[in-house]
């Protein structure tokens, strides 16, 4: 199978796992005034799946999954509320490309993807994201018309 069709593949079941996770939730959100809320849920093979409780304003930096050490590809599976994905689209002049995600909206990146997640809306939002492999670290970037530039690392648990 070539690079592409393993990729393919593993978009698909990374897009499955967060769409039945996210049908399937055991545990309550919890929402936090100082930033959004994010509890591991539970790890399968190849895979851990985060529960994420955003209030109005709150999300993440530009980030990637773990960069060149070890990256992760990932599914984000929106149960309640509404979220605003916005994606770094490289080229001479950096974009940032933005999609709405509704209830039951699924979206995956791979494992060079850079983006961010945020609540542009007026009431809470939850969110499950399944990550594989498992995630222990996220790069933050900086980005403006050159393009992006590193800022930190972010260890599994910290903010985010």
């Amino acid at each position: 199978m070539s690079d592409l069709t393993l990729a393919v593949l593993a978009a698909d079941r990374l897009e499955s796992l967060a769409a039945f996770y996210a049908g399937h939730l055991a545990l309550r959100p919890r929402f936090s005034k100082g930033s959004r809320w994010a509890r591991r849920v539970l790890s399968g093979p190849g895979h851990e799946a985060w529960l994420l409780g955003w209030l109005p304003g709150q999300g993440t930096e530009l980030h990637d999954h773990g960069g060149r050490g070890r990256p992760a590809a990932a599914a984000v599976a929106v149960v309640s509320g509404r979220l605003t994905e916005y994606t770094v689209r490289p080229g001479s002049f950096p974009t940032l490309a933005r999609a709405e995600l509704a209830p039951g909206g699924v979206a995956t990146v791979d494992d060079r993807t850079v983006h961010a997640m945020r609540n542009d809306s007026d009431e809470a939002a939850v969110s499950l994201h399944v990550y594989s492999p498992g995630l222990d670290a996220m790069r933050t970037y900086l980005f403006d018309e050159t393009g992006l530039a590193p800022s930190k690392i972010k260890r599994a648990g910290e903010d985010w």
